[in-house]
């Protein structure tokens, strides 16, 4: 639901205005938090990289007969403002914004990000090697902050075995962002998969997968979609530096989009990427991340435009689909001014290929997405945050239409 605002700021200020302005507000209260007594451990510790990646510790509940189990979570509530209207109103979402702008505003306030875990740990077994297994809930379930699965999975060694996240995406190049899906172009989706992870060394490491089945296509009413082929990907990362803080990672995918036309023929059309990501640590205050995907048929994997339809396409007269080319790309900077507080800044873009598919006029052809925020961090487990998004849909005849979002968080981990 929508609830229309009318403010000064949204009569006075064309949208294209009200990006910079925001930063500017956002960049002034960071500078009078910062004058701030600084009590707080190095906010290094609470970064949304190490929440994503599992890294955080929870606490002991209980250790009986060789298993430990450890809680963990933490409460984030978010207070947001769009200035022109999106469909998606808790996360920045480009492509659910309406075409052409349509400055009506809305107001959300929002606990859904919030999330509780519980790993349980199992003695190693007789070779010696480590066993673990994980849920990890958040209450993205609906608007009312119903629970939703996120992670199911099992460790045993070298194997993983349940819901985590694809082997395709880099799940250790998190920028430091509040929003909660991030980048646009982001490679990001979570995935039932049966997974090798080898050591080729201390500072290489190499996994391959077979994940869950399906294709996010978009075809006439008599077809089908199949599943009948697993994805596989392959992944290579390596970490160098200062205590190897940095990497770069290649991975790649084959990704069968399986269906069944109008001739009642089962066919598979053949989708793939290949994404390259990494983390380059500058200094102890600085990252660079980024990520720069391409291939065809993988929208099924974007942050953005995964269950869209994108993977590929058919019209009513034609008896194959096509699959759909896919850039998806985005860099970012965290920086921390002191131990207590930072800042991040950063731009995606994703693009798809369509000209010559023959689809409805309005279709996507592309979308923007940039972030800047300030985060104080007042413990090792509360920090709080402002931040300005700014969002863009292009359509395929070139209308387009525009969204700036204004969002403070308040998070505590446990």
């Amino acid at each position: 639901m929508k609830y229309p605002v009318t403010d000064t700021f949204t009569r006075c200020f064309p949208l294209c205005l009200r990006l910079p302005v925001c930063v500017i507000a956002v960049f002034t209260w960071s500078v009078q938090v910062h004058a701030q007594s600084d009590t707080a451990e190095n906010g290094k510790g609470l970064t949304r990289n190490l929440i994503e990646g599992g890294k955080m510790q929870g606490f002991l509940f209980t250790d009986v007969k060789g298993i430990r189990l450890q809680f963990s979570g933490y409460v984030q509530a978010d207070f947001i403002h769009d200035f022109s209207e999106i469909g998606n109103i808790h996360a920045m979402q480009p492509s659910t914004i309406t075409v052409p702008t349509v400055s009506d505003g809305n107001t959300a306030f929002t606990i859904r990000q919030s999330r509780f875990a519980f790993t349980a740990f199992g003695a190693p077994d007789a070779k010696g090697r480590a066993l673990k297994a994980v849920l990890e809930f958040d209450l993205w379930g609906n608007l009312s902050g119903a629970p939703r699965l996120r992670h199911a999975y099992i460790q045993h060694g070298k194997w993983t075995f349940g819901q985590y996240w694809s082997n395709f995406m880099d799940g250790d190049n998190w920028p430091n962002i509040m929003d909660y899906w991030g980048p646009n172009s982001y490679i990001w989706t979570r995935q039932v998969q049966l997974r090798f992870t080898q050591a080729l060394s201390e500072s290489m490491m190499f996994s391959v997968s077979a994940e869950q089945p399906g294709g996010d296509i978009s075809i006439p009413s008599t077809w089908s979609s199949k599943t009948i082929y697993p994805d596989v990907t392959a992944a290579f990362q390596k970490t160098f530096g200062v205590k190897n803080a940095s990497h770069v990672r290649l991975s790649g995918l084959l990704h069968p989009i399986d269906y069944k036309n109008g001739d009642a023929d089962t066919k598979t059309s053949i989708g793939g990427a290949f994404n390259i990501s990494g983390n380059i640590n500058l200094s102890k205050n600085d990252d660079v991340k980024f990520q720069f995907a391409y291939g065809s048929g993988y929208a099924k994997y974007s942050e953005d435009i995964s269950g869209q339809g994108y993977d590929g396409y058919a019209a009513a007269n034609d008896k194959s689909i096509s699959n759909i080319s896919m850039l998806a790309t985005w860099l970012y900077f965290d920086h921390f001014w002191t131990k207590s507080l930072g800042s991040t800044i950063g731009y995606g873009y994703l693009q798809l290929n369509t000209p010559d598919l023959n689809m409805p006029v309005g279709t996507l052809k592309a979308t923007h997405y940039g972030s800047f925020n300030t985060t104080y961090y007042f413990t090792s487990f509360f920090k709080i945050a402002g931040e300005v998004l700014y969002g863009k849909r292009v359509n395929t005849d070139d209308t387009s239409g525009d969204d700036v979002r204004a969002q403070f968080s308040a998070f505590f981990k446990f």
